[in-house]
């Protein structure tokens, strides 16, 4: 097999696991190298770790909600409101598919490259306007989306400590309209 149909037939088949099972804990790697069909050492080979496999996986799935966001970061609406709707979705989108997003928490914290903020970065620059340095702008940006990945991740100890409970849509949706005004000054 050539470099990308290895890596594609990895990619596909952690997708088939975890839409049958919808929990990414209970695959192994011996199962995603045996349904697609590779050599176990692949995995590390090509993706350092099952986890970055399963990440990556994971926004495959989530990629068709990822329109949504599109969507918004292009509306006309104010650059606040669009900061916010787009967080909102994508908490929404998060708690949708909780079962496969909760696993991958950890990794995307800890180990995965620094992505989520770009995608919020030129709103946060919007909204902030010339009040803040550039290097102000992208700690705002990684505070709101390592912030939301943590709130989510410990949803329970979370909801225990402050009282919020993140599987309410509208305690969420104030949660965030409470952590923009606190981090952008509004």
């Amino acid at each position: 097999m050539q470099v990308d149909d290895v890596k594609n037939s990895l990619i596909q088949a952690t997708v088939q696991l975890l839409t049958k099972n919808k929990n990414s804990r209970k695959i192994t790697a011996r199962q995603i190298a045996n349904e697609a069909g590779v050599n176990l050492a692949m995995i590390n080979y090509y993706f350092s770790s099952k986890d970055a496999l399963v990440t990556l996986a994971v926004s495959k799935i989530l990629e068709d909600r990822a329109d949504e966001l599109k969507v918004i970061r292009n509306s006309k609406i104010t650059p606040q409101q669009r900061l916010k709707e787009f967080l909102i979705t994508m908490s929404d989108i998060t708690i949708d598919y909780a079962e496969l997003t909760r696993p991958t928490v950890p990794y995307v914290l800890l180990e995965g490259e620094i992505e989520l903020p770009y995608y919020i970065l030129p709103m946060v620059k919007e909204c902030i306007g010339d009040k803040r340095s550039e290097t102000e702008c992208r700690i705002i940006a990684y505070q709101l989306i390592s912030f939301s990945q943590l709130i989510f991740y410990r949803s329970t100890d979370f909801l225990k400590y402050t009282g919020v409970d993140i599987n309410d849509k509208e305690q969420r949706d104030a949660l965030f309209q409470t952590i923009l005004k606190l981090l952008l000054n509004d």
